[in-house]
């Protein structure tokens, strides 16, 4: 294995190492974001529950507040509350236990409407209290005194007022405060909607619940604020107000944690004094205002029938308890777990590869194999790709899928016109300049038909040098012939490829959708048959399609019809050429030559036939006829009188070629060393493993091969070098100007040389005049043949040329 390839599958692992980190990283950050998600629902959920839970507490403060302003006894109370009675008491002390037990409301006061605190009651000479309050301080009252000997109390259990020392006036003003809001708002009923009874409430002040600081010296609980709601008369004059203490410690404990505040920005009030440093917005903006400590915040109102004032919840969660949240800290086990699995699998897997690649490396030869596979494989893939690999264009494939698209997407009125398009002297620059130019001229030739396409057309590549274009036309059909034009003059304009300077041209044919087709089958179809027309007229030339152009397609359709049953009804016949030594002019064998006897159109030579047969698979049958038929008939003939027999590419394609010929020679009993098979340099152009194994093949039975038309190829002489031909037959068109042109005779000789030194004997074709026959022979050709010495016959006619051949020999 080379170092390339042992890098590049270091390479690969640790990319695909560092592709699986990347892909757990995104997995981690998606379940990082649904661990958020589910903490934001859960934090949500819980918020919600608890702004729940707040706002059935404040309701119940409301209504039972409201509702002792309804009560008769309250209702009925005198100046000094002397008519209160046990009955009125024990409701009051239900209400109160109510509140004091779901809230803790701390005290419950009843003023009359001309209380001021500054002011002494005549009755008692104190200053004035309300006329009633109630709570648990009267109870406590007993723990104070008797923490504090130097200042004896006398308690009365069993009254609803506070002894005078234990008043405290600074929450007495509040109320005379609250009083005088209800006096000038609510100077009767008649500003009550239903049971929308208003309440006021204070700021936040200090109450005179003293109870736990009595005994620990802890006054968190003195905090609270006052609510205040008007009492009317039954005429529905304002009589007073019922007023009720709560605690913020106790609305603390309505809080599950210290995440969340009670908010009433009217009231001024908040449960929580540490957390807000500045007084409360009308609009709490300051809850609301993004905080990156935080990771989830929220302000959600409470619904309660105040008409003054709105009550909010905020809740707040920091950062680190949601990094502290157990599906946060799973998600960072479980990446961190993956981290240190991918990073142990990708060191193992580089020890693994390493280990692998240097034993592979001393396997040459198992390495060779690796390598001829993988290169089978890539040929594979390329062949199926959608793109033509040497100029990069869309190939056929893509082409027709491209088609049949836009084919669909067309609207009402909209064409689409198809341009097939061949080089028109693209093979000589092959056959002069190698294939290494060609390609570059076909890459050349890609680029100025993209340039001519523009946006509106796509190029394709779909053969040699055959290109297709599809453009879409927006004006007329005159923008088809316009494209065309401009490819031709662009292809007709000089190429300069490694410092030779080449001219070609093209010639293009058009169809036009829906004029001349509805589907790329059939535009490409008819695209080329008028392709077809262009290159008879001349080249260099563009023509769009006309219906009579399809009668040659019929007749070639009609004519496959016809040669699939020629074989079957024995349509075929055999003609041959004789082919002479070039020094003493004696009959050396002969070319066995099919011609179709077609009922319907006469005797057809092979060209009109042999490559329709190639292309329906007819050939298989056939040649394998001309195989049996030909050495059935040399095997009558006198001895030692070859017959040479033409073998297609297409019947290479058979894996029991040597087979058929060996049956053929069996069953005519004719010398293997009598029969000769011709093939031409096409069947080398694969140069695969199963053409040089079917050569050998051929080779092992007795018979001996030539390669015809030399010099017409692309690398002849490499081919000589792949394979030990025992003929060589050179092509007419060299043979014909032999006369004319000293090339001519320098190639023909250069050739016969060749032949003589590889041990080839060397035959020259088309002999037609006694000077070329002169000047062949004279420049080393062992064998002639063409019209000076024959023209084909059938078999019936031979027995002269072996009279002929018998008296040359006697």
């Amino acid at each position: 294995m080379s170092a390339f390839r042992r890098m590049a599958g270091f390479v690969l692992i640790l990319l695909t190492g560092a592709v699986t980190l990347a892909a757990l990283r995104i997995d981690s950050e998606r379940n990082f974001a649904l661990a958020k998600q589910r903490y934001l629902e859960n934090s949500q959920a819980g918020s919600r529950a608890t702004a729940k839970t707040v706002e059935d507490a404040l309701r119940s403060i409301y209504e039972n507040v409201r509702t002792l302003t309804y009560l008769p006894s309250v209702q009925n109370l005198d100046r000094h509350g002397t008519n209160l009675g046990d009955e009125g008491r024990a409701t009051i002390q239900q209400i109160y236990n109510n509140l004091a037990s779901n809230v803790s409301i701390s005290e419950v006061y009843f003023l009359p409407l001309d209380f001021d605190p500054d002011r002494f009651d005549p009755v008692t000479g104190k200053l004035e209290e309300p006329i009633l309050q109630f709570d648990q301080l009267i109870v406590n009252a007993r723990a104070r005194a008797d923490a504090d000997d130097r200042k004896p109390r006398k308690l009365d259990n069993q009254s609803l007022q506070r002894p005078a020392e234990e008043v405290e006036t600074y929450e007495y003003h509040e109320l005379a405060k609250q009083l005088a809001w209800l006096k000038a708002n609510y100077p009767d009923s008649s500003g009550i909607d239903g049971l929308n009874v208003p309440i006021i409430g204070t700021k936040e002040l200090i109450t005179c619940d003293n109870t736990d600081f009595i005994h620990s010296g802890n006054d968190a609980d003195r905090s609270g604020f006052i609510l205040s709601v008007p009492v009317f008369a039954a005429d529905g004059t304002l009589r007073g107000s019922v007023s009720a203490i709560m605690l913020t410690s106790a609305l603390r404990k309505l809080l599950p944690s210290s995440d969340y505040v009670i908010v009433n920005s009217d009231y001024g009030f908040e449960s929580d004094q540490h957390r807000l440093s500045t007084a409360l917005a009308a609009d709490t903006k300051s809850f609301t205002a993004p905080d990156s400590k935080l990771i989830y915040s929220e302000v959600i109102p409470l619904s309660l029938n105040d008409p003054r004032s709105a009550w909010r919840l905020w809740a707040g969660f920091p950062n680190s308890r949601f990094e502290s949240d157990v599906d946060v800290q799973s998600v960072k086990q479980f990446e961190l777990a993956g981290y240190a699995a991918i990073a142990v699998v990708t060191l193992l897997a580089l020890a693994c590869w390493y280990a692998i690649a240097r034993s592979m490396s001393m396997q040459a030869e198992a390495a060779e194999t690796l390598e001829r596979r993988v290169e089978e494989r890539t040929a594979e893939i390329q062949h199926l790709a959608t793109h033509d690999i040497l100029t990069g264009l869309p190939n056929r494939g893509l082409l027709a899928e491209t088609m049949d698209d836009a084919l669909r997407s067309l609207r009402d009125g909209e064409k689409l016109a198809v341009h097939c398009i061949d080089l028109d002297r693209f093979k000589p620059v092959n056959d002069t300049l190698g294939h290494p130019v060609g390609d570059e001229l076909l890459v050349a030739v890609a680029k100025r038909l993209r340039q001519q396409a523009g946006e509106t057309a796509m190029v394709a590549r779909v053969g040699g040098d055959e290109f297709i274009v599809i453009q879409l036309l927006f004006d007329s059909d005159a923008q088809a012939g316009g494209l065309a034009s401009r490819a031709i003059h662009a292809l007709s304009a000089e190429f300069v490829i490694q410092g030779h300077k080449i001219g070609i041209g093209a010639s293009v044919g058009i169809a036009v959708f829906p004029d001349d087709g509805d589907s790329s089958e059939i535009l490409i179809r008819n695209a080329d048959l008028a392709l077809y027309k262009a290159k008879m007229e001349g080249r260099g030339t563009c023509r769009s399609f006309e219906p009579g152009m399809d009668a040659r397609l019929q007749e070639r359709r009609l004519l496959e019809a016809e040669l699939a049953l020629a074989v079957a009804q024995d349509q075929f016949v055999l003609h041959y050429q004789p082919l002479h030594d070039a020094k003493t002019s004696k009959l050396t064998g002969f070319e066995a030559l099919v011609r179709w006897n077609h009922p319907r159109l006469g005797l057809l030579p092979p060209g009109e036939f042999i490559q329709l047969a190639e292309e329906t698979g007819v050939i298989e049958g056939l040649g394998e006829w001309i195989m049996r038929q030909a050495c059935a008939d040399a095997a009558s003939w006198p001895q030692p009188v070859k017959i040479a027999v033409n073998l297609s590419p297409a019947q290479f394609k058979q894996q029991g070629l040597p087979l058929q010929v060996a049956s053929a020679l069996a069953t005519s009993n004719l010398l293997p060393s009598r029969l000769e098979l011709e093939i031409t340099e096409s069947v080398l152009l694969a140069h695969n493993e199963h053409t040089i194994q079917t050569l050998h093949g051929l080779r092992d039975l007795g018979v001996s091969i030539a390669m015809d038309d030399f010099g017409t190829g692309y690398s002849s002489l490499s081919y000589l070098r792949s394979f030990p031909f025992d003929r060589i037959k050179i092509d007419r068109s060299f043979v014909s100007l032999m006369c004319e042109s000293s090339e001519s005779r320098a190639i023909v000789k250069a050739v016969a040389e060749l032949g003589s030194t590889l041990g080839m004997t060397t035959t020259a074709e088309g002999v037609e005049t006694q000077d070329q026959y002169l000047l062949v022979r004279e420049n080393g050709c062992t064998d002639v043949q063409g019209w000076l010495f024959g023209r084909p016959m059938p078999a019936s006619q031979l027995h002269v040329l072996f009279e002929q051949h018998a008296a040359l020999t006697a």
